[in-house]
């Protein structure tokens, strides 16, 4: 959130507030699992606030992002960074097989060409190397069609995806998926995103409340079928 103090902008950063955000984060870390040796790949990192918390758990960790503002507010927050660089995910200014692994917390559905974005992934890291990403599937039961087309206008989404889609895609791109599961996809953290998406300013008051709910719920569930969102693990082959 960034705003205007005395006439000077500041960035807040509320990420750590945001329930999806940090269930994505989570599992995506523990899809990685990383050992503290990899370079690391961050795909679109935004303001690096998730960025900063991958620098304890990677030997070094690159994040790119189209935003230069957002970039910015990255050397800030996560200043350990080997590098920031502001690209486009299309084409990638890094050489052949250069990362152990890449994260994606929420990116390729904004992506215009999303199996160009994953073949140029899969370009940069090594065989073998692990890519970890999370995708908005909005696949669960209660979101109508004009909170997709709002949610899709606001945020600048051009996909949603289905696991049958994303392997698709990442199988043309030179991936094969090891993992994968919907998240969101139960009626309490389902209904509890959709609340957040129409009271954003709310839901960050009530983290503290929501997260713990919406965790023991997902932990629950045994549902594989649907979600708002779509986790994967995929291995370059």
């Amino acid at each position: 959130m960034d705003k205007r103090l005395f006439g000077k902008e500041i960035h807040i950063p509320l990420n750590g507030l945001n329930v999806s955000r940090r269930l994505e984060y989570n599992l995506l870390m523990r899809y990685l699992d990383l050992k503290g040796t990899e370079s690391l790949l961050d795909v679109a990192c935004g303001d690096g606030f998730w960025t900063a918390k991958m620098l304890s758990q990677a030997a070094s960790v690159v994040g790119f992002d189209y935003n230069f503002k957002r970039l910015r507010q990255a050397g800030n927050l996560a200043s350990g960074m080997l590098g920031r660089i502001r690209n486009d995910a299309h084409v990638l200014p890094f050489a052949d097989e250069k990362f152990d692994a890449s994260v994606g917390i929420c990116v390729l559905e904004h992506f215009q060409d999303d199996v160009k974005a994953l073949s140029e992934l899969r370009r940069v890291t090594k065989p073998g190397g692990k890519l970890a990403l999370t995708v908005d599937s909005f696949s669960y039961p209660g979101i109508s069609e004009a909170e997709k087309e709002k949610h899709a206008k606001k945020f600048s989404v051009v996909h949603l995806y289905k696991i049958e889609t994303l392997t698709e895609k990442l199988k043309q791109a030179g991936y094969e998926v090891l993992q994968w599961t919907y998240l969101l996809r139960t009626p309490i953290s389902a209904n509890l995103y959709l609340q957040a998406l129409r009271h954003p300013k709310l839901a960050y008051f009530v983290y503290p409340i929501t997260y713990p709910l919406s965790l023991w719920s997902e932990q629950q569930s045994k549902n594989q079928e649907c979600g708002h969102k779509l986790a994967v693990l995929a291995r370059a082959v």
